[in-house]
């Protein structure tokens, strides 16, 4: 069985056909602007990340671990973490965004996929995962709730299905989104 990459888990709450294209067709993407930058971003962020005081974490004595790829196939994920802080009764992950709005759910998604995949990895509970906007330096506190729990191993199997089926997903209902997909020119029944 295939595993499912965490990043999938977001997008799939974002819009299920960027799943859809990237899984099923697959369509090459047109990598835009923000996918770009983000990747750039994310190694400036590391390097400025080891010297953070843990304290905005609220884990003083964790240890840091950058770049940690996971993968469980019971939970069917895989993923690389962008930091995961390892303490002695708890585990978090964090997540780096290059975003200026709020956290959506479909971030909310995504760090509790990481986080079910860290649990399974070390065998410590994750609590609460975080979301770090890189724009300006914000750090966002998501607990790791049993209805994210849920939407993450029910994306699973919807995606699985998807992939099954062959049946291309109904779009997003927020059309904004639409604007920067970089499968925006494959849904012509959406413009």
């Amino acid at each position: 069985m295939d595993l499912i990459p965490v990043t999938d888990l977001k997008q799939w709450a974002y819009c299920p056909r960027v799943v859809y294209y990237h899984r099923v067709m697959p369509a090459p993407p047109r990598p835009t602007y923000k996918m770009k930058e983000g990747l750039a971003a994310q190694d400036l962020i590391e390097s400025l990340e080891t010297r953070r005081k843990l304290r905005e974490y609220d884990l003083d004595s964790a240890r840091r671990r950058f770049g940690l790829w996971l993968d469980n196939k019971e939970l069917g994920l895989a993923g690389k973490i962008d930091l995961l802080l390892e303490a002695k009764d708890e585990i978090a992950v964090v997540d780096f965004k290059l975003t200026s709005g709020e956290p959506g759910e479909n971030h909310r998604v995504q760090l509790a996929g990481y986080s079910l995949l860290a649990e399974a990895a070390f065998g410590l509970p994750a609590r609460r995962a975080f979301l770090y906007r890189i724009p300006d330096n914000r750090i966002f506190a998501e607990p790791v709730t049993e209805e994210l729990r849920q939407a993450v191993k029910t994306a699973v199997v919807d995606i699985r299905r998807t992939g099954d089926s062959q049946l291309c997903p109904e779009p997003t209902e927020v059309r904004g989104r639409c604007v920067e997909c970089e499968f925006a020119n494959y849904c012509a029944d959406v413009w």
